[in-house]
């Protein structure tokens, strides 16, 4: 029952999906739009590459892995606490920006030129109409696997350089098919780095000195 607990991080995630949607609602209520703001002449260079939509939806596979691979190196299940709490931190600090300074993405692809890209370009049409066009900045699909590679990889060192590279893909994917903004990337990366290093890191580090023996030390 106590291995469950691994799962935690993964039941928070499917929560956030749930709630992310509606997040976006409250954004839009607020009948402001900072995306201009934010929006940078790189972001008209970036060019549309539809097969990034691939590492795109993959990312909802990404945690599964991750979570996957700790439990088979046998991590213990209280570690993942840690990682629970951090992800709860996050989730609350991206939709407190998100409220706070909503940001409308008004990059993408028009859905005439998006059937040219057959099968692809559906699939990028599946995924502008799954989420919300508010909830950009920062993005969260930078930021939840920037936690999750940064704290598996505290937590088991071994960890494959495959999920570092399944990362980038997935950080490119969000300009590449239009979704987001340069900027959004680079806030996803800065609050996610933050919530390692003042929430996760802490935590983790107390819950291993308390599972190393009085005698040890």
């Amino acid at each position: 029952m106590k291995r469950l607990e691994a799962l935690l991080p993964l039941v928070f995630l499917i929560l956030h999906g749930f709630l992310y949607n509606e997040i976006g609602e409250l954004a839009a209520a607020r009948q402001i739009d900072l995306g201009p703001v934010i929006e940078t002449p790189l972001d008209a260079w970036i060019p549309f590459v539809p097969v990034f939509v691939l590492p795109y939806t993959f990312v909802w596979f990404f945690p599964v892995l991750v979570v996957g691979y700790l439990m088979v190196m046998r991590v213990e299940a209280d570690k993942f606490r840690p990682m629970s709490v951090a992800l709860l931190v996050l989730a609350l600090g991206c939709y407190a920006l998100w409220i706070a300074f909503p940001v409308q993405v008004g990059l993408r692809v028009e859905e005439s030129s998006l059937a040219a890209h057959g099968w692809l370009g559906k699939l990028v049409l599946f995924n502008y109409q799954g989420a919300s066009h508010w909830n950009a900045c920062p993005s969260f699909h930078v930021a939840g696997p920037w936690l999750l590679y940064r704290a598996a990889r505290l937590m088991e060192p071994r960890l494959p350089r495959f999920f570092f590279w399944a990362f980038v893909a997935i950080a490119l994917s969000t300009v590449l098919i239009r979704i987001h903004y340069a900027v959004d990337i680079v806030c996803g990366l800065v609050i996610s780095e933050l919530v390692i290093r003042m929430v996760f890191k802490p935590l983790y580090e107390a819950r291993t000195r308390e599972r190393v023996p009085k005698h040890a030390t």
